[in-house]
Order: C-alpha cells, then structure tokens, then sequence
C-alpha cells in the first residue's frame, strides 16, 4: 500500500502561533482563562487542560475579583470580549490569528463606510460571530448562493462583501458573482487565508491520484469539514476521521493508493499516528 501525504496539512501558522502563547501563558503562574476553544480540534484543547487552562463558554463564568488571564482564541471574537474583560480586570493574551484580525479590520471599516457588510461563512462558527460584532452587529452571514438570491436588496445598494477564512475559493467567487447580479456597488475583499488555499488545492491535487482519501481533523473545525467536502467532489472514497481509533480497515481493503491531508487544527502527533498505522507491516 502507498501513503500519499498532501503537501500542506496539518498546524497552520496561526494555530501553531496560538498553541504555543497558550503553553506559554499556562506555565506563568497564573489562572488561566480560556474562552471556548483555543482552536478545534480536541486533543489540543485537552492538552492545555492538562497544564490547568480552564475553559469557560462566557465572561460572567468567572468570578468577579478573579485575577488571572483570559486567553481569546485563534478565531476571534467581538469587540465587546475585550472591554468586559477589562471590567474584570484580566490580562489579556490574543492569540486571534493575524488572517482573522484583517477580516475583522475590513468588516469594521465597511461598517464605518456605511455598507450592508456580507460574510461568506458558516452561521454559529466563532470566527463569522466576531466578524459579524466586529461590523457593528450588523453583519449578513450567508452560506449558500440561494441565501444571496433570496434577499430583498435595492438596486443602489452599497454592499461590501468578505468571507470567513476558511471558505473555498471558488465558492466565494460563486458568492460574489451572485451578489453582483442583483446591485451594482459590490466592493469585495477575498480574506480567505493563504495556508487555507494552499491547503485546499494540496488536498484535491492528492484526491485524484488515490483510491481512498483520509482527512484528519476535528468534526468542529470549518477548515477540516471543508477538505473533506472538497476531496469528496473529486469523486475518490473520503472519510474524516479525529483521530486514529477512527479508521475502519474495512476501507483499505482492495486500496492500493491512500492519501492523507489534514485540517489547520490538527496536530503533527495525530497525523503521524494515522501514517505509522497505514505503514505498518
């Protein structure tokens, strides 16, 4: 059997960015405070566990007076994060990824122009929910063209368009050409995240030249969920799996070529565990 590894997967730079202020911080002494998922992917969440980071789902989980840090995750979040925290008097540590902080700018500077601000993303997804404070609360999260088709927009509307980034290229070019049909004034800015792309076309190029493809990454993540869509379109057998435990054997059986790629979240050491298995004699 012949293991084909994309070229890109796995850690990005931005969550190896913030996985590693995360170890940082938790070693300082103090509490620590997570605030959701530091990314999405499980084993990393519950390794910063492990070195005492406590998670919580909102500010008003801890307790007034508390000293401590909060940490802000590699997807971000809106403005209002930041000034309660100051009201508690917590340091803050941001480990938003820089991609992240631009959208985040470009949605607020679209806000401030007076424009309907669109988000290409997935609706509930951390990083699209700070986007959509970051433009005033007012932002418009759409996921499917019909969604764009749907909406009542006056002709001279002044619209700015962006996407969350890990959308697929080609699927917020599709977004932007549906939106250009209904108004003229469409100012579009493409946020989708170098590593996202690369990894993307990495993933596909791999899917084509095996019989089974196997993406690595947790059901949470958007990025993982969105290789897996994609190496699926190429018509190859593909199944996402967390972690090795996952992977049925059934699966290999009469496979000659299996390819691996893996999601912006998932860690080296869980990668290496699906190759060693697949290599094994």
């Amino acid at each position: 059997m012949e293991v084909l590894i994309a070229e890109h997967a796995g850690f990005c730079e931005g969550v190896e960015r913030a996985f590693k202020i995360a170890l940082e911080t938790s070693r300082a002494g103090k509490p620590v405070f997570m605030l959701g998922n530091l990314v999405h992917n499980k084993q990393v969440v519950e390794q910063l566990k492990a070195q005492g980071v406590r998670t919580v789902s909102a500010l008003s989980e801890i307790p007034p007076g508390t000293s401590g840090t909060l940490l802000i995750s590699a997807h971000g979040v809106p403005p209002e994060i930041y000034e309660g925290a100051k009201k508690l008097n917590l340091d803050i540590v941001d480990t938003t990824c820089p991609w992240v902080k631009k959208a985040q700018k470009i949605a607020k500077e679209l806000a401030e122009e007076g424009r309907l601000v669109m988000i290409v993303g997935d609706k509930g997804h951390p990083e699209v929910k700070a986007l959509v404070g970051w433009s005033g609360g007012k932002g418009l999260v759409v996921e499917k063209e019909e969604e764009i088709d749907k909406l009542s927009l006056a002709p001279e509307a002044r619209v700015g368009i962006l996407a969350q980034t890990t959308q697929a290229e080609a699927h917020f070019d599709r977004m932007v050409t549906a939106l250009k049909k209904m108004v003229k004034d469409v100012v579009e800015y493409d946020t989708i995240c170098g590593a996202t792309s690369k990894r993307q076309s990495a993933a596909v190029e791999v899917a084509k030249k095996v019989d089974l493809m196997l993406v690595v990454g947790d059901q949470m993540s958007a990025n993982t969920k969105r290789l897996t869509e994609l190496c699926t379109q190429t018509g190859t057998e593909t199944h996402q799996i967390q972690t090795v435990e996952e992977l049925d054997k059934k699966w290999l059986k009469g496979k000659g070529r299996i390819g691996i790629t893996a999601g912006a979240s998932t860690p080296e050491w869980v990668i290496q565990e699906v190759i060693t298995l697949l290599r094994a004699p």
